[in-house]
Formats: C-alpha cells, sequence, structure tokens
C-alpha cells in the first residue's frame, strides 16, 4: 500500500532543487516513489494520505561524530576551561562505565531531534555500540578507535552482522596512535572500502606537540606514562596526515580547529571530508575552526555533536542554530542544511539511501524546526 505525506515545504537537497510549497512525498514500503508538489501528485494517487501540516520536511539527519559511549557523563564534565583541563577531568571519571538507560536516552534523543544515522567512535565497545545502535533502529557506522602503539595480530574491525549498520575503524588522532597503526587502520579501511575518521587538529596543545614544542596536555600524558617515546614529526598535524596518506576521499577529518590557509588547502586537494563540531569546541574551549574559510574552500562539511562529555544535547538542529548564528557573512539554507544530510551521507557510503528526498531513497524525513527556519529570510527557506 503505497501512502502520500504531504507538507507545507520540502527540502529535497537534491543539489540546486529548491525547496518545494506545498509538497507531496508518495512512498511504497518504505521507499520514496515521486516527489512533487501535491498538486501534481494527489490527482493520480489513490492510497493513504498522511498531511503532516505547515511543518518543512528534510531527509533525516545524520550525524557524523559522536561518541555515545561517553553518554553517561552527560553534565559532569567542566565547561570553558581548555582541553588539558578537559582531559584531566575525564580521565577520573568512569569513562567505560556503560550505562543501558543513558544510552537508550541518547537514542531517543537523536530520533527525537530528527537523526537517523549516526558515525559513532567507539574506544571499547564497538560490536555492544553496534548491536545496541542496530536495535535501537538507528543506521551507523561504528568506527572502532585506533590508539597506542600496537597493531592488533587481529583486524582493527571486528566481523559482525547488523541489519541497520556496519563496523569501520578510525584513528584516535596522529599523537595518541602510532604511526604504524594509523597507516594500518587506514589500510584495512581501504582495502574494505569502508569510511576513516581521524581527529585531526582539534586544539593547541596538539599543534604543539607535532611541532615538538612544550605541551602541558604532553607532560600531562607523559606523567601517566604515555607517549614517553614519541618523536614529533615537527609538521603541522594535517601536513603529517597528508603525509602518512591518511586523507583520501574517504576520509572523514574531525575537528580541523587550528589549522592555516595550506592546510585547508591540502585537505581540498585530497578530497576528504571535514566534520565541524562547535559546540563541542565552545563548550571545551579549544576555540573555533575557520567555518568561513572551510566553506569557501569547496571542501564537503558535515556537522556532529561529539559527545556528551563535551556538549549539552545531541540535537544536530541545535548545532546547525549555533554555527549560523557565529557566521560570519553568507551561510545559506541549502549549505547548512547539507551538512546535516548529503554530505555525511556521501562519506558515510549510505547516499543510496539517505541524504536527499528523492525516488529510491529511503522514506527517512526530519522536520525542519522553527529555529532553524527563523534564522533565514523568506527567499532562503522557500
Amino acid at each position: 500500500m503505497s501512502e502520500l505525506f504531504r507538507a507545507a515545504k520540502a527540502a529535497t537537497m537534491i543539489p540546486g532543487a529548491p525547496v518545494i510549497n506545498d509538497a507531496a512525498i508518495i512512498v511504497s514500503q518504505g521507499i520514496i516513489q515521486k516527489v512533487g508538489t501535491y498538486s501534481d501528485l494527489a490527482s493520480a494517487f489513490s492510497g493513504t494520505t498522511t498531511d503532516l501540516g505547515d511543518v518543512c520536511i528534510a531527509p533525516g539527519l545524520i550525524n557524523a561524530h559522536s561518541h555515545l559511549e561517553l553518554a553517561h557523563l552527560r553534565g559532569k564534565c567542566p565547561v570553558g576551561q581548555g582541553f588539558v583541563a578537559w582531559v584531566e577531568d575525564l580521565l577520573q571519571q568512569p569513562i567505560f562505565d556503560l550505562d543501558e538507560g543513558e544510552l537508550d536516552r541518547a537514542f531517543h534523543e537523536l530520533k527525537r531531534t530528527g537523526t537517523v544515522m549516526v558515525g559513532d567512535i567507539a574506544t571499547r565497545f564497538a560490536k555492544h555500540m553496534a548491536g545496541a545502535l542496530d536495535a535501537s533502529g538507528l543506521s551507523f557506522v561504528v568506527f572502532v578507535e585506533a590508539i597506542g602503539e600496537t597493531i592488533p595480530k587481529k583486524k582493527f574491525i571486528p566481523k559482525g552482522e547488523f541489519d541497520n549498520g556496519i563496523l569501520s575503524v578510525a584513528g584516535h588522532s596522529l599523537y595518541t596512535t602510532h604511526v604504524d597503526v594509523l597507516r594500518a587502520a587506514k589500510g584495512e579501511a581501504l582495502q574494505k572500502g569502508l569510511p576513516f575518521s581521524l581527529h585531526l587538529s582539534e586544539h593547541d596543545d596538539e599543534v604543539a606537540i607535532m611541532a615538538g614544542e612544550p605541551s602541558a596536555f604532553l607532560d600531562l600524558l607523559q606523567g601517566r606514562g604515555r607517549l614517553l617515546d614519541f618523536a614529533a614529526p615537527k609538521k603541522r598535524p594535517v601536513q603529517q596526515a597528508a603525509e602518512l596518506g591518511l586523507l583520501d576521499e574517504s576520509t572523514l577529518a574531525v575537528h580541523c580547529v587550528k589549522v592555516t590557509d595550506e592546510d585547508i588547502e591540502t585537505v581540498r586537494q585530497s578530497g576528504a571530508t571535514v566534520c565541524l563540531c562547535p559546540r563541542s569546541n565552545e563548550f571545551i574551549g579549544v576555540g573555533r575552526a575557520p567555518w568561513e574559510k572551510w566553506l569557501a574552500s569547496g571542501v564537503d562539511l558535515c556537522l556532529g555533536t561529539d559527545s556528551l562529555a563535551s556538549n549539552h544535547d545531541l540535537d544536530l538542529f541545535n548545532e546547525g542554530v549555533y554555527l549560523k548564528q557565529n557566521f560570519t557573512g553568507d551561510l545559506s539554507f541549502e549549505a547548512l542544511l547539507a551538512m546535516l544530510t548529503r554530505n555525511p551521507a556521501k562519506i558515510m557510503g549510505v547516499a543510496d539511501k539517505f541524504g536527499t528526498l528523492e525516488p529510491g531513497k529511503l522514506a527517512a524525513f526530519s522536520t525542519v524546526p522553527d529555529k532553524i527556519l527563523e534564522l533565514f529570510t523568506l527567499s532562503e527557506a522557500k
């Protein structure tokens, strides 16, 4: 049985396509069959009609970077005191004490706010997180986080069959993960045709560590017996990532706060996608990425909430509001929604299912809230 969904507006996110007024989407067995205006589609339609009312619908959102293992730390970490203070506090927390109730709360929040898929970093419990996400009905890529100095005897990515997602691998960072481990992790992702994620150029201490300069964070790590034999490459993080072969069209580079114009151009040439986490950066106190330069560069951009240890919620639309309100210059309605829909769908390898509202895609909708629409002129939003 087919169903027609009617809405006041639909942002299909098909590149260059305008927002449709008095929109209609015909769905059969969970797959979009037709998209157009109600007047064009309704006359020949004989199935069930659902009127969603005076709303603007868009594709379901994709949160490109989260750490759901830390859901139980909501509201328990310091705000705005800098990266070292945040990590020092985090290391005193029960990081690996999963709380199933808090996970369920996080899943519910994601779905309630329009998210249909997450790119989640799992430090210890990858298969558990994949299973929990699968059971929740959310789609996912769970990235097994490669960290430390040892390449595992088996593969980074464990075997697992899931209905709604896959397992892949991520490098934690250029300074906490040995170069051989990073290369091996990236190589496994490439060999399997999977996306690869990497925290990159997040904070000043990362830049200092890579340059071989004094760093309070390096002192903290070495005081805990880590990075005792670390050899600084004396390069900026982006340049080191490029030299190691970590940046290409299947790479999602996360944060990218402390970058130069040369760094931005290096990422652009590599074809990598960048995930911005504006509210997490502000929460921790590491500064803000040069969003305007990233957008102007033509690099595909996504948004992520990061963890509930470094953000107030998992609402991607709140991330969009923060970005728009603090953006200097023009950030169009389409450009913002692209960061939440078709760009992450592409890098996550699910552009055949998500990212736009068009025939053949899954009927996964989000409702664009007034807090977003009110930030754009009438002509942009329509």
